[in-house]
C-alpha cells in the first residue's frame, strides 16, 4: 500500500513533468521565439506553476540543447540553425530506424494498435489546419514507436532528439500545402504496416523514408522561403531565424 510520503513524490514528479511538458511545447510552437530570452518568475505566472518545478524543467531542457542558459546573460531559447537541422536529422534516421526494427521484433499488438491511432483524426486537424494538433499526434507516434522497442536508453535518446526535430517541423508544417502534409503523415503508417509484419528490415527502412537524409528532407519541410533554399545551398549556417528577419 502507498505510503504519504510515496504519494507526495509522485505528485511532486507528475507537477515536474507537467511543467516540462507544457514549456516544452511553448518553445515547439514558438509561444518562446527563438532568441528570445527567458524569465522563470513569468513563466510560472503564465502557467500557473510553481518556481521550483519550472525551474527544474529549464534545467532539464538545458541538458537537452533546447534553451540556452548563460552567465550574467541569463536563460534563452536557441535560434534555429541549419547545423542543428542537420546533425538532429542525421542522428534520427540511425537511432529511429534501429527503433522501427526492434519494434518489429518486440512490439504487442495492443501496442501496434494504439501506435495506428495516433493519428486518429489526422485528415480533420490537416484540413483545419491545426498544427498544434498535428504536431501532438506526431509527438504521440514517436513516443510509443520508442516505448516499443522496451530499451529505455534509446527510448531516452529518441525523446529528446524528436523534441529537437519537432521545433523545426513546426517551423516547416505551418509553411506547407496541407495535402503535402498528409502525405507525409501516410509514410508513418508505413512504417506501422512493416512492424505488423514483422519486418525489421522493411520497418527500418520506411522510417528511414520517413525522416529522410538532410538537406532534402529541410527544403521539403522548408519549401516557400527564397531566403531559406539560399541558406540552404551554401556554406552559410546563419541561424534560420535570422534569415528570416532578413
Amino acid at each position: 500500500m502507498p505510503t504519504k510520503n510515496t504519494a507526495k513524490r509522485g505528485e511532486k514528479k507528475s507537477r515536474r513533468s507537467d511543467a516540462y511538458q507544457q514549456i516544452l511545447l511553448a518553445i515547439i510552437f514558438e509561444d518562446l521565439p527563438p532568441g528570445s530570452g527567458v524569465d522563470d518568475k513569468r513563466l510560472a505566472e503564465q502557467f500557473g506553476l510553481g518556481l521550483a518545478v519550472v525551474r527544474d524543467a529549464l534545467a532539464r531542457l538545458a541538458l537537452e540543447g533546447l534553451v540556452e542558459r548563460h552567465a550574467r546573460i541569463g536563460t534563452r531559447i536557441p535560434d534555429l540553425s541549419l547545423r542543428e537541422m542537420q546533425e538532429v536529422f542525421e542522428a534520427r534516421v540511425v537511432m529511429e530506424g534501429a527503433a522501427a526494427a526492434l519494434a518489429a521484433e518486440r512490439a504487442t499488438p495492443q501496442e501496434l494498435a494504439k501506435l495506428r491511432d495516433a493519428f486518429a483524426g489526422i485528415e480533420a486537424s490537416i484540413g483545419e489546419r491545426d498544427y498544434r494538433t498535428v504536431v501532438l499526434m506526431d509527438q504521440d507516434f514517436h513516443m510509443q514507436l520508442a516505448a516499443m522497442t522496451k530499451n529505455g536508453h534509446m527510448e531516452r535518446s529518441i525523446r529528446q532528439l524528436h523534441s529537437n526535430a519537432l521545433r523545426f517541423w513546426y517551423f516547416g508544417l505551418t509553411r506547407l500545402d496541407p495535402a503535402i502534409v498528409l502525405q507525409d503523415i501516410k509514410t508513418h503508417l508505413a512504417v506501422a504496416d512493416a512492424i505488423e509484419q514483422r519486418d525489421p528490415k522493411a520497418a527500418a527502412a520506411a522510417m528511414r523514408a520517413v525522416i529522410g537524409v538532410f538537406p532534402d528532407n529541410m527544403r521539403f519541410f522548408m519549401a516557400g522561403s527564397d531566403a531559406l533554399q539560399q541558406a540552404l545551398h551554401s556554406d552559410d549556417l546563419t541561424p534560420v531565424g535570422h534569415v528570416l528577419a532578413d
